[in-house]
């Protein structure tokens, strides 16, 4: 199978905080709305999005600001989650491989960025 991903992948370990929304995501207002705090890990990024292990529920296709330092420099990208749930539960290579993080929390959390960021080196995570 050849690899349909835009961005090319990188396996990490860092510290995450986001502010998440609930409710219609055609009628959520990012400005106005107060979001839900979370917190996890990132243990996948590419210039296109990360994918989170928490223990905070996110609903699916809502906004989500992602905040996370690498190197000193602080990144708050604004995306959209586009897949969510336990990770026990999910058949795919890719969270079966991070299931051994539960301990950092039971939950996944796929965002996709509102823009891309610039490339982040491997030897930079």
């Amino acid at each position: 199978m050849s690899e349909k991903r835009k961005y090319t992948r990188h396996a990490c370990k860092i510290k995450t905080t986001f502010d998440y929304y609930e409710g219609n995501p055609d009628e959520v207002d990012v400005i106005q709305d107060v979001p839900s705090k979370g917190k996890g890990l990132i243990l996948d990024l590419s210039q296109g999005g990360v994918f989170i292990v928490s223990d905070n529920r996110v609903p699916v296709h809502m906004p989500i600001r992602v905040f996370f330092t690498i190197k000193k420099e602080v990144y708050e990208i604004m995306g959209h989650t586009v897949r969510t749930g336990l990770l026990e539960f999910n058949p795919t290579e890719v969270a079966q491989k991070f299931a051994r993080f539960a301990a950092k929390g039971e939950v996944y959390i796929a965002v996709e960025f509102d823009e891309e960021i610039p490339e982040i080196s491997e030897k930079d995570l």
